[in-house]
């Protein structure tokens, strides 16, 4: 299996590409395409004296964290990150690791590789940690403002990862509301409520508020990316607080300090459990090929887990499950095709993108 990482994408790159792309050729049998500045990164492989199966695919240019996604993938053909697609477009990869600017990564993976045939719109999914396991939350931001059919569809793109990727033998669904009570929320969220209910072959267990969610209600939580990117940004913003208010607790008194000795081992594992590092990545789901994207502030370990995370929904073919998923949804008569096309604005870039 190969998979090609975008080695110029992070806010440290190349380095915490090339050393997580070491780890993860060497703890596995994963072949890794380097994608990127040829010198740089065998500047940055020569200081490993073993580097498994690496190859480098030299692209010149690199697509930064702030540039206007669109026009970046128009004028940027040879970045790291369209070579890499690219790559996966033409058989000789077969999924794409980033950890680069997102909006690009959504836009070429749109352009290049296009929509799972039915999907009217891809999803950007993240496993959370909660009280009894992790909890599957798309769209994290692809998508502002979402239709009852793509809501819906993330549903079932959802139960598809939660199941296949993460070994979740009946997934619980549920939609992200002010309230848990079925009339809550606009006429969309009532609509997706009501399909949801309707569709017999979902697990449809209502509506989550967020302290319900990190208590494990659900295993799939849907919602569209507004509300998914603010939870998000939130719960980054609440753990940090939280992560510095404690140890301001810690280093105030000598009895405190002794308190953080005995505490060390449950406060490593708490900071493991939480870790955006230890999770495999966040799949953009809905895509036709696999793309994983990663936190540009990661570390080797989150890049090492991200390829992980691309070669498990290779080997269990997530996107084959994802579309079963979308037909039933059709057959239950449940979503309206007629009044929306697959990613729009991806076909309006495609020749661009190339």
């Amino acid at each position: 299996m190969r998979i090609a990482l975008d080695a110029m994408g992070s806010d440290h790159a190349p380095d915490v590409e090339v050393e997580g792309a070491v780890h993860a050729s060497l703890n596995s049998d994963i072949e890794i395409i380097l994608v990127g500045d040829e010198a740089q990164i065998e500047e940055k492989l020569a200081a490993y004296p073993k580097k498994g199966n690496i190859t480098i695919q030299h692209a010149p240019q690199v697509i930064g964290m702030h540039e206007q996604p669109v026009l970046a993938v128009r004028q940027k053909k040879q970045s790291s990150l369209l070579v890499a697609m690219r790559l996966v477009k033409g058989g000789e990869a077969q999924g794409v690791v980033s950890a680069g600017n997102t909006g690009a990564v959504m836009v070429a993976a749109r352009t290049i590789l296009g929509s799972i045939h039915g999907v009217a719109r891809s999803a950007i999914s993240q496993a959370f940690p909660a009280m009894t396991g992790d909890v599957v939350l798309l769209d994290l931001g692809a998508n502002v403002d979402c239709t009852t059919r793509q809501l819906c569809e993330f549903a079932e793109m959802g139960v598809a990862y939660s199941r296949y990727a993460l070994g979740v033998e009946e997934p619980r669904v549920a939609l992200l509301n002010i309230g848990e009570e079925g009339g809550k929320g606009g006429a969309v969220a009532r609509e997706v409520y009501h399909n949801l209910s309707a569709a017999k072959h979902v697990n449809f267990v209502g509506n989550v508020e967020p302290r319900t969610l990190y208590e494990g209600k659900a295993d799939v939580v849907v919602c569209d990316g507004f509300i998914g990117n603010l939870f998000l940004k939130t719960s980054e913003a609440a753990a940090y607080f939280m992560g510095k208010m404690l140890r301001e607790y810690f280093e105030s008194s000598s009895m405190s300090k002794i308190g953080a000795v005995l505490a060390r081992k449950a406060l490593s594992q708490l900071r493991h459990r939480v870790d955006p590092n230890e999770q495999p990545g966040a799949p953009l789901l809905g895509i036709n090929g696999t793309v994983i994207v990663q936190h540009g502030s990661c570390f080797p370990r989150g890049i090492e887990n991200a390829v992980y995370g691309a070669r498990v929904a290779i080997e269990n073919n997530l996107n084959e499950h994802i579309h079963n998923n979308i037909m039933k949804l059709r057959q239950a008569g449940l979503i309206n095709t007629g009044s929306e096309s697959s990613e729009p604005a991806a076909h309006d870039e495609q020749k661009a993108a190339q």
